[in-house]
């Protein structure tokens, strides 16, 4: 699979069915479709999987540690339409945004259509409660062993111990450092992926964007107007900041 890097940190250029294909073999512990032979075999191994937007690639950038950590995914995510438009004008043709709700939302139904189990960690006030009864409603027979919010208080939990997917939505860079101490750990986990905020959006808790807007790449502006005190930075780090600090490197 072709990778990009912005920053140092690669990125795969993926479609989402391709994304999909990738973590179901990595669930079976097969061999991918790939021609790169460092990624010839998935058999035995616990897989990372990271979403990259704008704001983790300027959290990398500043911070060393965090870079390293985003360096070691098993599969990065384009997840930010920011990267994916500016990667277009610079030899990057990433196929197409792959986000994290969304991938998610995917990749909890091919594990009910599979009978692979889910743990979900993090979330706020009933985030991951909600969430589970959420998947639950949407993918019948869908096997969600546990949840917890408090990260802290994983290693009394001995549901975490038994599920085959990870969802960790602690938030960046919180969700993939605590992945990247945790999993080896976790010696049943077969995917631990970072979701950020997905939970608030398949809680129902915040409303999704209308589907026009995020296909043509302005969901931003929705979550800015309904949390914006909340994201006005965030929006001004991936629309102005990042795409500064990206044409300085280039």
């Amino acid at each position: 699979m072709q990778k990009e890097k912005i920053f140092g940190i690669p990125i795969d250029n993926i479609s989402m069915a391709e994304a999909l294909e990738m973590a179901k073999e990595m669930l079976e512990k097969s061999n991918p479709r790939t021609q790169r032979a460092e990624q010839s075999s998935y058999d035995g191994k616990q897989h990372k999987i990271f979403t990259l937007n704008p704001e983790i690639l300027l959290l990398g950038r500043k911070n060393q540690d965090y870079k390293k950590v985003l360096q070691s995914a098993d599969l990065a995510l384009p997840d930010g339409i920011g990267l994916v438009w500016l990667g277009r004008f610079f030899d990057m043709p990433f196929k197409e945004r792959v986000t994290g709700a969304d991938f998610m939302e995917k990749l909890a139904e091919l594990a009910g259509q599979t009978g692979k189990s889910i743990f979900l960690l993090g979330g706020r006030n009933g985030a991951a409660e909600k969430t589970a009864n959420a998947l639950k409603t949407k993918f019948p027979g869908i096997k969600i062993i546990g949840f917890l919010e408090d990260q802290n208080q994983w290693q009394n939990c001995a549901e975490i111990f038994k599920a085959d997917i990870l969802f960790v939505a602690l938030g960046a860079p919180k969700q993939e450092i605590w992945i990247h101490d945790n999993l080896s750990k976790l010696q049943n986990i077969k995917i631990a992926i970072g979701v950020g905020g997905a939970f608030d959006f398949i809680s129902g808790k915040i409303p999704r964007a209308p589907k026009l807007l995020r296909e043509i790449g302005l969901e931003w502006m929705w979550r800015l107007m309904i949390e914006p005190k909340k994201r006005w930075k965030r929006i001004f780090n991936a629309i102005i900041i990042f795409p500064i600090n990206f044409f300085w490197r280039r």
